[in-house]
């Protein structure tokens, strides 16, 4: 990440100032739409060193395909959301494209993508097989697999682009599918960035679940599909890909196996320097 990108901090003083007033008050991190699920701000979760991150900067949930005008009055209008990063592979974006909105950038950068990145997840759970390009993987390899350096370099990008954005004063939505697998884990290095402590990174993925839960017949459906009309496997399918501590744990073992700490990752991996760590953490927490 250019050094550059973190020196764009003019107005500090007095951006906090206003931040941390929206901080003292009553603030929702769930956000209910009609037609995008899983929304929520990562802002108002506190740091290890007893800082809170700034609400209204950062955004986690799903795909924006199915976003109402209503919802994305309240996206773009009411939350100001500026930019939109879509970490979906090629294919899914192109199937089912997230709506346009004038003056809202929407950079997409996905993890997986054989076009794009070089590589791509094709190993279907046991006992299913792939639908099209999709398939139904098995959680604790998925979130292994996620550790390759391909993908670590797609990481890289959008955890700059991330930053780059909101340290330019514009609030960023972040997204893949249903906000759980490929948001979660760029939610998971943005709030390691910010030195949000594991357990209540955990607690913010687990989130997911009041989500998904309401979802439930949608998601047993789609995995009936993988599971060839065996409605016990897709039962154990879509309990097995509820957020869960086990994902998580998963690609923290990885990545400490492959990179080291996770500190060291985000030097020498996410390009992220001690110095330009604590200037994203004097703008994004009060």
């Amino acid at each position: 990440m250019a050094a550059d990108v973190f020196c764009r901090l003019h107005g500090i003083l007095d951006a906090h100032v206003h931040l941390s007033k929206k901080i003292g008050k009553s603030v929702s991190r769930k956000i209910s739409l009609q037609g995008v699920t899983n929304v929520r701000d990562l802002g108002g979760l506190a740091t290890a060193d007893g800082r809170t991150i700034v609400p209204g900067l950062m955004y986690r949930g799903g795909a924006l395909y199915n976003a109402t005008p209503e919802d994305a009055q309240i996206l773009f209008g009411e939350l100001g959301i500026g930019t939109v990063v879509d970490v979906r592979c090629g294919w899914e974006r192109e199937a089912k494209p997230d709506i346009e909105w004038p003056n809202i950038d929407n950079i997409h950068i996905p993890f997986y993508d054989l076009d794009i990145v070089g590589i791509e997840y094709t190993q279907p759970a046991p006992g299913t097989v792939p639908y099209g390009r999709d398939v139904a993987c098995e959680p604790d390899h998925y979130y292994r697999s996620l550790s390759n350096e391909l993908t670590v370099g797609q990481m890289r990008k959008a955890v700059a682009a991330v930053f780059e954005r909101v340290l330019d004063g514009e609030a960023v939505y972040e997204h893949c599918s249903g906000g759980k697998d490929r948001a979660g884990i760029l939610a998971v290095l943005i709030l390691s960035i910010l030195g949000v402590d594991r357990e209540a990174i955990l607690q913010d993925y687990l989130i997911t679940n009041d989500s998904r839960d309401r979802h439930y017949d949608e998601m047993f459906n789609r995995f009936l599909k993988f599971s060839q009309g065996d409605e016990n496997l897709a039962r154990e399918l879509t309990l097995a890909h509820r957020a869960r501590p086990e994902n998580l744990n998963a690609f923290y073992e990885a990545i400490e196996q492959a990179y080291g700490t996770m500190d060291s990752f985000i030097r020498q991996q996410l390009g992220i320097s001690d110095e330009q760590r604590r200037k994203i953490c004097a703008y994004c927490t009060a």
